[in-house]
């Protein structure tokens, strides 16, 4: 966007100007569609402290009927009107759009307004013509229309809307934003979102803060909740395979309504107010997801606890545990009651109670999500409860003891004081002991004597109050360091991190005390951080970089700074009022403070109530000891009463002694660490540091931690004092606009370049965008450097250059290389934008070291380089998977061919082996058989025996049995059968045959009938005997060739010539002659059981 500011010395007419826009307009369309604009660079004009001769002038000059201007308004501030008429005096007639006519002095200065749509102007640079009523007229326009965000350079300008958007945050939103946050309107998801973007991108090296400023009440902390929202957003959505439960970014969700519950209150402007200041560092892997986070708190106001103003409240956890504590906790914890009225460190009540039970419910969920086990919660709250029964505890002076005791004659102080050292661990005399007497320790050289000396009632009520913060201040500590031993990564000094900082706004109280100067001291730091980071950084950067720049007037707060922590400051004669070893009164230490600071930006309250129109001082408090601070915001007026005992904060060592002697392990846990800076008394220099001191300390280190990382501004506005939703009040935000800079911001925005990098950084980056063949990109590269022996081929990036010179020409090395930076870093522009001078000379300009480019740019540079990246990564994959299949496709062949070579090894060695196998089994199969064989052969011989000698024994038996008469009937029969068996083999022997007929086969039965009959019936022994008898005959004989069928059973059917051949008998075996197919031959061994 081209720049145009009015000027006091520069007289045009409305044709002028509506022509100038018109052109801008034409060459912002070309530059939009990455074309040269046409139009010459525009003049730039200044509207900054006009001198009033020199107004009346150009006003009547460049003003015209009809001429839309800016006019004063009373309600508005700022109005558009159109110039209704100019009369020859000079006078001015105006009409607003509700038709009101208004007359005005021929000096008064009227800023032109254009006819621009509000809604489309994301970005106050872009109006051409830039005001303070201009951007006052842009924010309200937006803000009507329920959108509550702008950017104005690099900074975002939110409105609290003090009403709720579910879609405006919510999860789609967040997922809209992780897409396409460039596309979008401005959000506090586009912040976070472009600081995300730039760790990545690692141009710089260096880690990202978002600093959140603002008045108190403006949105802050929700600003700072939606951000750390976005932010662990970015981890789960780009994480995979892991549960939410394992996530670190819920651990650092709930750490929130933890820190809210315990840090935040209600004040008069703002129901849910920070009362400490809050930088969370967001840690990052090298993969950049979160890997943790670590918490620093600044500046607890531990003062709320006994104490705070009506209409107000102390923190959030008192309100929700008596809300939310149930019959056994209450019992527990010792709490006769949950009426908070019960309590006097509670005071009023002012939220609903249903809003602190829904709380209570989210704090305890966080707590126990975070790692809190029950019992420990049990612990937090039975001191929390300790602290409320110590607010009850009252004193009175006791005739008895001529002394100042607790009230014992009052239930409550009496229960107070019980329950109080119930819920300590201590026993019930000690507490009102340490409350009421104080020790005092006398040195002298070697010795030592202690005394006690009774307190009044005023010391007494210090001491209590002091115990009750003491008490609040560790637990409020203990939660912190609990989170970040949970959430916090290992090796954290080695982790990239993005910064949030959360702390309070700019405050202004009836009454402010040494909270509010600390708070707001830590503003005026912000935005000294601001201008010097912003805007004088980038002038100097400018006119160092050879750029023809005219300064512009902006509000430096050095001055207002140095007044709080220079030497001599207010704080140096605070802290110098504490060490004096006196009682300090409050007038002499205003009048010291006014006497040794001679500034314009510090007075007595009554002229500085005239000074500002923002001091909300009442009316008749200038006779009190107090002084006025003009800071960037407003004036403040600062009582001094109780400002020194504040600085001091000293803590009695028997409170500190009585906690650390506690039965309660918790308890005792808490005072026991020597780091604590309530406990620690070793050091006399720790123990004498003030609390201004010790906060001056903790900013510094703040700061020194947002110097070495990019800053991202979020300036927090609040439209009304109220609070009120859907009120815009103009004064009220104009006056913070003011304060804040923004109309400087934005001037710088328009006419200035937010982003600069370096020739090499540029070159290193960006150069990717370049192609091998294109010829300007080989000229040029040849072209630099011909001194040089390196070739166009090894001149692709800077980064590859090689330094061949020694030692002593490492210098021109560095020359030579950031010159082929400069020639590669104009190729790419040339090459992205058109050209690098003429028409783009207003958004991009080359200073000695560095390129500066405006707002936008790089983000369209990020653009290009990812689709490069895309290509090459696609490139790479494509060359990638060919590699990887035709490696595959050799690993195949390879795998197949030692396969084919592994199968014939394992079947010739299966072979060899199975035929071993067969042969061993054939072997011990053979030797097997033989030995059932041989065992077979010699069991049957032995069974033979056995019935051979049985069989003996039994005809022997039966012989000696049988009569004289039976063996001479067997003789005789055994010599019948033999003189037939001899018949017959004679017959036969001399070739004859006899034959039986059918009809002599009767013959033949009686025959045998007769021979039978005459013989008596033989016993199976006998006719055993018989066979034996002709078996011994037949081997007496010899082998008888010619054995006729004797035992056959059809009889003998014939005789006939037997062959003289040796023949084998066909005989068929039966039941009981089981041999009676074989062929009785002399080498067979049978006999005739066998036959049987």
């Amino acid at each position: 966007m081209n720049t145009v500011l009015l000027d006091r010395q520069q007289h045009k007419s409305n044709i002028l100007l509506t022509t100038t826009r018109k052109s801008l307009g034409k060459a912002q369309h070309k530059f939009h569609n990455g074309k040269e604009g046409t139009s010459n660079k525009p003049q730039i004009f200044h509207a900054e402290k006009r001198d009033r001769t020199t107004t009346v002038i150009s006003t009547t000059a460049r003003l015209t009927k009809g001429m839309k201007v800016f006019a004063p308004h009373q309600e508005h501030v700022w109005s558009s009107a159109r110039v209704n008429d100019i009369e020859k005096d000079g006078k001015i007639t105006i009409r607003f759009h509700d038709q009101t006519v208004k007359s005005l002095a021929a000096n008064t200065w009227l800023p032109l307004a254009g006819d621009y749509d509000y809604l489309e102007c994301d970005d106050l640079g872009q109006i051409s013509l830039l005001s303070k009523a201009a951007v006052l007229d842009c924010v309200r326009s937006r803000y009507s229309h329920q959108v509550f965000y702008v950017r104005a350079g690099n900074t975002l300008l939110a409105v609290n809307p003090f009403e709720t958007f579910p879609l405006l945050y919510g999860n789609q939103a967040v997922n809209d934003y992780l897409q396409r946050a460039q596309e979008l309107s401005p959000h506090v998801f586009s912040v976070a979102d472009k600081t995300y973007n730039h760790l990545c991108r690692q141009v710089d090296d260096s880690n990202q803060s978002i600093i959140i400023s603002g008045e108190s009440g403006a949105g802050k902390t929700c600003s700072a909740r939606y951000i750390m929202k976005y932010l662990t957003s970015i981890g789960t959505h780009n994480a995979s395979n892991i549960t939410p439960a394992d996530h670190i970014e819920m651990k650092i969700l709930d750490s929130n309504p933890i820190l809210e519950a315990f840090g935040n209150a209600q004040t008069k402007k703002n129901d849910n107010s920070s009362r400490f200041g809050k930088f969370i560092q967001i840690q990052y892997s090298d993969n950049f997801q979160i890997a943790g986070a670590f918490l620093e708190t600044y500046l607890l106001e531990k003062t709320r606890v006994i104490s705070h103003a009506a209409g107000e409240r102390t923190f959030h956890i008192f309100y929700q545990m008596l809300c939310g504590v149930g019959p056994e906790e209450q019992l527990e914890w010792k709490l006769p009651t949950s009426n908070h009225q019960a309590y006097k460190y509670v005071g009023d009540y002012w939220l609903t109670p249903e809003t602190d039970c829904e709380t209570w419910q989210a704090t305890r969920e966080a707590m126990t999500d975070v790692g809190l086990s029950t019992h420990d919660q049990n612990d937090i709250f039975k001191v929390l409860s300790a602290v409320l029964h110590l607010g009850n505890v009252s004193f009175h002076h006791s005739s008895d003891v001529d002394a100042v005791v607790v009230n014992m004659n009052s239930l409550d102080s009496a229960s107070g004081i019980d329950y109080a050292a119930s819920l300590l661990g201590v026993e019930a005399g000690q507490l009102p002991t340490v409350l009421t007497v104080r020790t005092i320790t006398a040195s002298h050289r070697r010795r030592h004597s202690v005394f006690h000396k009774p307190c009044d009632a005023g010391e007494c009520t210090t001491r209590r109050d002091c115990l009750a913060k003491m008490l609040y201040n560790r637990i409020f500590q203990w939660l912190v360091e609990f989170i970040n031993v949970n959430i916090c990564a290992s090796d954290v000094f080695n982790r990239k991190f993005i910064g949030l900082l959360d702390v309070y706004g700019f405050e202004s109280f009836e009454n402010n005390s040494l909270e509010q100067l600390c708070i707001n001291y830590a503003n005026e730091k912000l935005q000294q951080h601001f201008v010097e980071n912003y805007i004088k950084m980038q002038e100097e950067e400018y006119l160092a970089e050879g750029f023809h720049w005219q300064p512009l007037d902006y509000e430096d707060n050095h001055n207002s700074v140095q007044l709080l922590e220079g030497t001599p400051g207010i704080f140096s004669l605070l802290n110098e009022e504490c060490s004096l070893m006196r009682e300090s009164e409050a007038p002499a230490v205003a009048d010291r403070i006014l006497a040794q600071l001679s500034s314009s930006l510090l007075s007595r309250p009554d002229a500085g109530a005239a000074m500002s129109h923002r001091s909300s001082r009442p009316s008749g408090s200038s006779h009190m000891p107090a002084f006025t601070v003009l800071h960037y915001a407003g004036s403040v007026i600062y009582e001094v009463e109780n400002l020194v005992e504040k600085n001091k904060d000293k803590i009695p060592e028997e409170l500190v002694g009585l906690l650390q002697g506690s039965q309660n392990t918790f308890i005792r846990s808490l005072f026991t660490c020597v780091q604590d800076e309530n406990c620690n008394h070793d050091s006399k220099k720790r123990q004498n540091q003030t609390v201004l001191s010790k906060f001056k300390s903790s900013l510094m280190s703040l700061m020194s931690v947002l110097n070495r990382s990019k800053p991202h501004y979020i300036r927090c506005v609040k439209p009304n004092c109220a609070s009120r939703a859907r009120f815009f009040d103009s004064r009220y935000v104009m006056s913070q606009l003011e304060a804040c800079g923004i109309l400087q911001t934005v001037q710088i925005a328009k006419a200035g370049f937010p982003d600069r990098l370096t020739y090499v950084e540029f070159s290193n980056r960006y150069g990717c965008l370049l192609k091998r063949n294109t010829p300007g990109h080989t000229k040029s590269r040849q072209s630099i450097g011909s001194g040089s022996s390196r070739s166009s081929a090894n001149r692709i990036m800077p980064c590859t250059v090689s330094h061949e010179a020694s030692a002593p020409q490492h210098g021109q090395c560095a020359l030579e290389e950031q010159g082929f930076a400069q020639e590669v870093t104009m190729m790419v522009v040339q090459k992205v934008f058109g050209q690098c001078s003429g028409g783009l000379s207003n958004v991009i300009q080359c200073g000695k070291r560095k390129i500066f480019l405006k707002d936008g740019l790089v983000e369209k540079l990020e653009v290009l380089m990812g689709e490069v990246w895309h290509c090459c990564a696609v490139c790479i994959q494509r060359n990638w998977r060919r590699h990887m299949h035709e490696k595959q496709i050799r690993r195949h062949r390879e795998e197949v061919m030692r396969q084919h070579a592994a199968c014939m090894l394992i079947q010739a060695v299966f072979r060899g082996w199975h035929v071993r196998k067969r042969q061993t089994r054939r072997k011990v199969a053979s030797v097997a058989i033989q030995h059932a064989w041989h065992h077979y052969v010699a069991r049957n011989k032995a069974r033979q025996q056995l019935e051979a000698s049985l069989l003996e024994k039994s005809l022997k038996r039966e012989r000696d049995r049988l009569s004289g008469e039976h063996v001479k009937l067997i003789q005789q029969t055994y010599s019948s059968v033999l003189d037939l068996a001899n018949n017959l083999e004679r017959k036969t022997a001399m070739g004859d045959s006899i034959q039986f007929s059918p009809s002599h086969r009767t013959n033949q039965a009686d025959t045998v009938a007769v021979v039978t009959s005459q013989m008596p019936l033989l016993s199976a022994q006998v006719c055993l005997t018989l066979y034996d008898a002709l078996d011994e005959i037949r081997q007496g004989a010899g082998i008888y060739r010619n054995i006729p069928h004797l035992f056959h059973k059809e009889g003998i059917l014939s005789k006939r010539r037997m062959p003289q051949v040796n023949i084998r008998f066909h005989t068929k075996a039966n039941s009981i002659l089981k041999n009676a197919h074989l062929l009785p031959r002399k080498e067979i061994d049978c006999n005739i059981s066998d036959c049987l």
